[in-house]
């Protein structure tokens, strides 16, 4: 057994990250919104008489998982080793920025903007709140993570070495499409993010990202421990 190279502490790091930026902008986010939770969607009357900032917490907790995210992409981008990996390691990297953007813009607006505009602009409000399908906000989402789902796709031929490895690769290719398909779906509307087809899809994305960071978490320990 030997020690880990920084690559592979930087991967294992970033998977962990992203690991806890799943259960606590997930399950655990959405227990705490339990709190004071806030009905299906019927008007901006309606979000203003329930709103209460702990339905930010999963926002807050998003970040985290924007910070995973990064290291990971970043860290993976160090496994490139040919000519044509290196090119894909490039487009990843700006697509990655997008997403980072996108998304970490959409957090800071639901965790700040929204809070303000609740009781000065119930309109702006829900314009901008996640708890409206219609929302400006879950067009940033989708779109951030549809940059993302391109991202991943392109760095997933560095993931080449060894079973689990192989599995990772394809699973970040999965996850690419299915976020790039959930883009393009909310061109022909955003209702269905709310329903059955929406909570479905956002079932699929968590296990798959779930089973992408334990893969890599086991075949780093595997290889170090057989090393």
């Amino acid at each position: 057994m030997k020690q880990l190279d920084a690559n592979k502490k930087l991967l294992l790091v970033s998977a962990i990250i992203t690991i806890t930026g799943i259960i606590l902008s997930g399950p655990i986010g959405i227990l705490l919104t339990q709190i004071k939770p806030q009905p299906v969607w019927q008007g901006e009357a309606i979000f203003i008489a329930n709103y209460n900032y702990v339905q930010t917490f999963p926002y807050m907790f998003g970040f985290i998982l924007i910070l995973g995210f990064t290291l990971f992409m970043s860290t993976s981008f160090r496994l490139a080793a040919t000519g044509y990996q290196k090119v894909f390691r490039l487009a990843a990297n700006i697509f990655t920025s997008v997403y980072v953007v996108l998304v970490g813009l959409n957090y800071a607006i639901q965790i700040s903007l929204v809070p303000a505009l609740v009781y000065k602009s119930p309109s702006f409000a829900a314009l901008f709140t996640m708890a409206n399908p219609r929302s400006v906000g879950w067009i940033l989402e989708m779109f951030g993570y549809g940059f993302l789902g391109v991202a991943t796709i392109l760095i997933a031929p560095v993931f080449r070495k060894g079973l689990r490895m192989k599995i990772v690769r394809y699973l970040l290719i999965a996850n690419g499409i299915i976020s790039i398909l959930g883009a393009a779906a909310t061109t022909l509307g955003t209702m269905w993010l709310m329903e059955w087809p929406g909570i479905v899809s956002v079932v699929i994305w968590n296990l798959l990202i779930l089973a992408i960071m334990i893969l890599v978490i086991v075949d780093i320990y595997k290889t170090k421990f057989a090393e």
